[in-house]
């Protein structure tokens, strides 16, 4: 998509990513945050700052002509047992759905991941989000469990599904 710069996120982008979220947590149904749940200025700020200070964290935007219109994110523990996984997240603006702006934030990812060391990926998606699991299983993702009527929205209970992906040694 021209135009479309996928980058690690900045300090500087705080104002827009807080917009971004309470945008994408009004317009779609499937994300785990409602509206008056996404964090003030200054959380966010602070969000930015663990993860560009910290090397098993990644916080990657999608910028369209300099508007914020996508983010991935990625962390990681310390933990010796499980220092080998990440837990990953992204969010793409209803309008920019379809154009392949998911497709590059998770390429972008998951090379970034692989040079950090990451060897599993993995992360949660309420199972009535059809796009975003072919988008998982695209990138070799595959369903590891469920966990029944795990979130509620609206009053209906939905399943979350837990897929992952080993990216080898």
């Amino acid at each position: 998509m021209e135009g479309l710069i996928i980058r690690e996120v900045r300090l500087s982008d705080a104002v827009q990513i807080v917009n971004f979220k309470k945008m994408v947590s009004q317009e779609s149904k499937f994300l785990l945050t409602c509206p008056d749940e996404v964090e003030d200025l200054i959380d966010q700020r602070r969000m930015i700052t663990l993860y560009l200070g910290d090397p098993r964290r990644i916080f990657l935007v999608a910028e369209y002509f300099g508007e914020i219109v996508g983010m991935i994110t990625l962390y990681g523990s310390n933990r010796r047992r499980i220092v080998h996984r990440g837990e990953l997240g992204i969010t793409v603006r209803r309008d920019f759905w379809g154009k392949g702006i998911g497709t590059s934030l998770m390429h972008n990812c998951l090379a970034i991941a692989k040079q950090k060391g990451f060897k599993k990926i993995q992360l949660e998606v309420m199972a009535n989000n059809e796009r975003a699991i072919r988008l998982y299983k695209k990138f070799g993702f595959e369903v590891e469990g469920v966990m029944k009527r795990a979130v509620c929205v609206d009053g209906e209970y939905i399943d979350l599904v837990m897929m992952g992906r080993w990216l080898g040694d």
